[in-house]
């Protein structure tokens, strides 16, 4: 989600990325695995969010013997969402569908399945408003209008619909991967309960900052290449709180003269924009060094801090009108660890993580791209397609 003081000031890296590199991956990567293809020996799938599911699925398509290993009690990794605060899902993690909707069937890759989920856009000139030295500035803004919404749903509902079904019997939780041996003839894949799983060839999906602390040994180590850019990359903190109030007294977007920096990211949003409810959602996106600003407060002080921020701006309204929040803090999830690698990475820092080993480990995620572009639900697929089409070849 770009801010609007980004957009005002003209269009960013992830902005043009997104608009055109949807069909540069069409045309020039090697696209949607194809049914029929073959792949000798047993494949395990280390994680189940959205890059997990979607090779899983797509290894069944291609009818591979396969496992997926997911150390949390259920899937979606960053992608889960709250059904009980409100009434429509509030996404804590990945919210939009950046670029064309048709990824839906592409990650479903199957033209006989008719997916009913419904997206919603953003209007023409929404209400916006940019807040600086005391100053607000409302204005009308069309630059959101490529960014899509879940009516009524979420990536983890369109996942858990028209995925997971699939692949549901092959999945083990509560299994964290700890080490993935590699050196012998088969690969040995041991998770944190000591069980060793064996396998031909392995799709690690882990996110990147996993890989970062280390928390997977690799036996023998990944190649030095490919270790120093895992050490060396920026991967931004993440945090999304979500606050009900009794009346909206707010525009659609809110922006500040740090929405978008090199370092991170802020921006406040409608979060029941297109939704069927009469409920008031106010959103806050925050990822980087502004993310990291709100992360080291008490949850008290946090709550305090972001009516103080909207009162400013609205006169107080906020703090009246507050009923209750939630707050998703990616930092403190022990299989997350942060929100997802920097916008500002350099163009070949995703190339160099999604760079299979010894031709039967291979990599898939929202880091893990071979095209330019990540840190999306949109990337993280993609990947895992390129990776399961480099398996089967």
């Amino acid at each position: 989600m770009k801010t609007n003081r980004a957009i005002k000031q003209g269009i960013s890296r992830r902005s043009f990325i997104s608009a055109g590199a949807a069909a540069t991956w069409m045309l020039g990567q090697p696209g949607i695995a194809t049914a029929g293809r073959k792949c000798n020996g047993t494949v395990i799938v280390v994680g189940a969010g959205p890059a997990g599911m979607a090779a899983a699925h797509l290894l069944k398509q291609n009818g591979v013997d396969f496992q997926v290993l997911e150390a949390a009690p259920s899937v979606g990794g960053r992608i889960k969402h709250n059904l009980d605060f409100t009434d429509f899902p509030i996404p804590l993690g990945a919210e939009w569908v950046h670029g064309e909707p048709e990824i839906l069937e592409e990650i479903v890759n199957d033209p006989a399945v008719e997916i009913t989920t419904r997206l919603g856009s953003y209007e023409p000139g929404v209400k916006s408003a940019y807040f600086e030295d005391g100053v607000l500035e409302m204005y009308f803004d069309s630059a959101f209008q490529s960014d899509l919404k879940f009516i009524d749903s979420s990536w983890l509902q369109f996942f858990s619909r028209y995925i997971l079904p699939g692949i549901l019997d092959r999945i083990t939780y509560n299994s964290q991967v700890m080490a993935i041996d590699y050196s012998g003839e088969r690969i040995q894949v041991t998770d944190a309960a000591g069980t060793i799983r064996s396998a031909d060839k392995v799709v690690v999906t882990a996110p990147i900052k996993i890989l970062q602390r280390s928390d997977i040994d690799f036996i023998p180590a990944l190649p030095e290449s490919k270790t120093r850019v895992i050490e060396n990359a920026k991967i931004w903190s993440g945090l999304k709180v979500f606050l009900e109030f009794d009346h909206q007294f707010y525009p659609t977007f809110l922006s500040f003269s740090d929405s978008e920096t090199r370092d991170g990211q802020r921006l406040y949003y409608d979060a029941a924009y297109g939704q069927y409810t009469t409920k008031n959602i106010l959103g806050l996106f925050a990822v980087g060094m502004q993310a990291e600003r709100y992360q080291a407060l008490s949850d008290k002080d946090l709550l305090q801090q972001i009516l103080r921020e909207l009162d400013e701006v609205f006169d107080g309204v906020a703090t009246r009108s507050y009923l209750q929040h939630v707050v998703q803090n990616w930092n403190d999830d022990p299989y997350a660890g942060a929100a997802y690698l920097a916008d500002v990475e350099d163009l070949s820092t995703s190339r160099v993580l999604s760079k299979s080993v010894d031709e039967r480990v291979y990599f898939a995620g929202e880091a893990y791209t071979n095209f330019d572009d990540w840190g999306g639900v949109h990337a993280a697929t993609r990947s895992a397609a390129d990776a399961v089409n480099e398996l089967l070849s």
